[in-house]
């Protein structure tokens, strides 16, 4: 059985896949699978791994999208999901069903998304980053120094880069996420 998703706003495509209201989940007979609230809208960074996770877990083979940024569609593809582009949000989802989609583009590379001005002034100011790495780290700052890796205000977590550069047993950090320089000790 192949499952389609498709982002939706007021029941039609969405323009914007990750600004969608819901998510919509068809089988090839054109039959509603499911309908989910977008996590992406509430949980910013975070809300769209769950989105990627959300269209994983319920099985779909392949997302239609109208615009999609370069990071998001990157996912999508790492996941071995197919992308296409629907060139009209007024289609009406029942198309979407077919095994040929002849009006859709297919979206196989990740370039083919919009490049994201957010993403982009993310990196300049050390949010979320375009490279993976472990934010969970086992460290303690040094005596008396707060934590820059606390819950912002509404509760998400900030991400920062880090560059290291030994000074005798502990780490000296630079934190883009605050531009300050930390001495860490590793556990």
């Amino acid at each position: 059985m192949m499952i389609t998703a498709i982002p939706m706003k007021d029941q039609h495509i969405a323009n914007h896949f990750s600004r969608a209201d819901e998510m919509l989940f068809i089988d090839e007979q054109g039959q509603v699978k499911g309908r989910f609230a977008n996590p992406a809208l509430t949980e910013g960074c975070e809300g769209k791994k769950q989105l990627v996770s959300m269209i994983l877990a319920n099985g779909a083979d392949r997302v239609i999208v109208r615009n999609i940024g370069q990071q998001l569609l990157s996912k999508l593809l790492s996941q071995q999901l197919s992308v296409f582009h629907a060139k009209n949000g007024r289609t009406a989802i029942e198309y979407f069903a077919s095994s040929h989609l002849a009006d859709c583009e297919p979206f196989t590379e990740a370039s083919q998304g919009r490049p994201s001005i957010n993403n982009i002034a993310k990196k300049a100011t050390g949010g979320c980053c375009n490279h993976e790495h472990n934010h969970d780290h086992d460290h303690q700052h040094a005596h008396g120094e707060e934590d820059c890796h606390n819950q912002s205000d509404s509760g998400t977590h900030k991400r920062c880069c880090e560059s290291k550069s030994k000074l005798a047993n502990e780490t000296t950090t630079m934190k883009r996420c605050c531009n300050k320089k930390h001495s860490l000790i590793a556990h």
